[in-house]
């Protein structure tokens, strides 16, 4: 079954989530840690919290993740400084 806006709607009001770029650094952080956007099953496996999708089920997928993340990272615009914790 595809995924609706209803869906979304639904997920984000679950965790509270509005506009991402509106949250200050600790608000995204409790999301995160609240794990509105990524578990770790029973099996061990990472997975997208909304689709359920399994992203990575060892340590080296996960590595490969996180080194992409970290050329998104290279790229991304630096947070508003009062968006940030630093």
């Amino acid at each position: 079954m595809p995924i609706t806006q209803e869906d979304i709607r639904k997920h984000y009001d679950y965790y509270g989530i509005t506009q991402l770029d509106d949250l200050h650094t600790s608000e995204y952080r409790q999301l995160v840690n609240g794990h509105a956007f990524f578990f770790q099953d029973s099996g061990g496996s990472l997975r997208h919290t909304f689709s359920e999708e399994i992203l990575a089920t060892n340590k080296e997928q996960l590595d490969v993740l996180i080194e992409q993340l970290q050329a998104f990272r290279e790229i991304m615009n630096e947070a508003s400084e009062w968006q940030s914790d630093k």
